[in-house]
């Protein structure tokens, strides 16, 4: 009897460690970042999917969690040749890459250099931020449409062609927030990052996060939005109240601090935690930044 109650025991102890084990390694991913300073927009295709809507001079991605890609350089001038190359990534941590051209007259991509994730300063004016994604990133659409129009005294028809143009993009926001429209608008102490998301951005980024099944999914989610935009307090709230584990929770308010606008009012997440352990741990993690 009592052995028998030691393995079950025993295997739910296991059982726990697989999970954990599980949603660290699934939470892991990094960044990259790719410019050029020789104001030479480019298109960045990686693993043959288009990640930027258009070519830009300054591009960053975010939500990598593979160990590497096959990353391609499409430059706006088509005389210039393409760039390949297999980029090698170290989970959590930023990549950035430098477009240039060396001594040979050749244009190449260059590492710069390679941060921890938490090392990671706020996205400046003129960085494009995009989460990877799997679905090309088209700019805009065009419908072409033939109409024939019949002339008063001429039998043939005379086709017209229309087009029509529809912009279209996938990013969760960088939009340009008001804050004078916001309840926040008289807040003036210490910011963690420049342009919070605006609503509508911010309930679409939430409906992603709920429409995953699992927790881990979730984290990852969330951690992907939140380092490519900049969240309010209210906002790092609502998305932890998405996490059924106490743990998830706590990690995800540490992991946002960094991209929240309104960082002195972070005492309102204190509400989301069931334990009291929960708000010292996170008040230690405030104290020591």
């Amino acid at each position: 009897m009592a052995s028998g109650m030691m393995k079950s025991i025993k295997i739910v102890m296991l059982l726990s460690l697989f999970i954990f084990i599980t949603q660290k390694s699934e939470a892991q991913f990094s960044n990259l970042v790719i410019f050029t300073q020789a104001n030479e927009p480019f298109t960045l295709i990686m693993n043959g999917i288009q990640q930027s809507p258009d070519p830009r001079t300054n591009i960053k991605i975010t939500g990598l969690n593979a160990p590497n890609y096959k990353l391609k350089i499409i430059f706006q001038d088509q005389e210039k040749p393409e760039i390949e190359k297999t980029m090698y990534l170290q989970p959590e941590v930023e990549v950035t890459m430098e477009v240039l051209k060396n001594k040979k007259g050749l244009w190449i991509l260059r590492m710069l250099n390679s941060v921890p994730l938490d090392e990671v300063t706020d996205q400046y004016d003129g960085q494009n931020v995009f989460i990877f994604t799997t679905t090309p990133r088209l700019n805009s659409t065009t419908v072409s449409q033939t109409t024939t129009i019949n002339t008063v005294g001429i039998s043939t028809g005379t086709s017209i062609t229309t087009t029509t143009t529809q912009t279209t993009s996938d990013n969760y926001g960088r939009d340009e927030y008001n804050t004078d429209r916001d309840d926040h608008h008289d807040y003036d102490g210490p910011r963690g990052c420049q342009r919070p998301m605006s609503p509508q951005s911010f309930e679409a980024a939430l409906a992603s996060i709920s429409s995953k099944s699992f927790e881990s999914s979730k984290l990852t989610i969330a951690k992907q939005i939140a380092a490519s935009n900049c969240l309010l307090c209210k906002q790092v709230k609502e998305i932890m109240k998405l996490f059924s584990f106490e743990s998830n929770r706590l990690d995800f308010a540490r992991f946002a601090y960094k991209y929240t606008w309104d960082i002195n009012n972070y005492f309102l997440l204190n509400d989301a935690f069931e334990f009291e352990s929960s708000i010292d741990e996170l008040n230690k993690y405030i104290n020591k930044r």
